[in-house]
């Protein structure tokens, strides 16, 4: 370690507040480097993956709040007015899923319960995708000849 330098005689006394305290130093913290490192089988030519962001983005998850603002935002309506039909609608799911109700949710698919073990219930949730695309032919009739 290098030996501490005297202070220099020349430079001006910190400035008194009115109430006799020395004013506070603004000390600049050192701002945290996030490491970028390539992702498993990545080309050394594309954009480094930031490990920090995907851990931060995976641990935030979907929140309430996200789904009120998503909500509110697609019907028009006020935060607390989507916040209250959000909540209704989770309590009335949570309350058909506690008596071992099946539940047909046409935007996100059928969901009923796999495993019960005490206050844990193991869902499946089948999307409703792959009933579209297997209703759906794959050719008009006389398309195969």
């Amino acid at each position: 370690m290098a030996p501490r330098t005297p202070k220099d005689p020349d430079k001006k006394p910190a400035k008194v507040k009115p109430e006799g305290r020395p004013a506070a130093k603004a000390v600049a913290k050192p701002a945290l480097k996030v490491v970028e490192k390539p992702a498993p089988g990545q080309a050394p030519g594309q954009a480094p993956v930031k490990a920090a962001a995907k851990v931060a983005a995976k641990a935030a998850g979907f929140k309430l709040k996200d789904l009120v603002d998503q909500v509110a935002s697609a019907t028009g309506t006020k935060k607390p007015d989507a916040k209250k039909a959000v909540e209704a609608t989770l309590a009335a799911i949570a309350a058909a899923l506690k008596s071992g109700s099946d539940l047909a949710l046409p935007p996100l698919g059928k969901l009923r319960i796999a495993r019960t073990t005490g206050a844990v219930l193991t869902l499946k949730l089948r999307t409703g995708a792959g009933e579209k695309a297997a209703a759906k032919p794959l050719a008009d009739s006389g398309e195969d000849d």
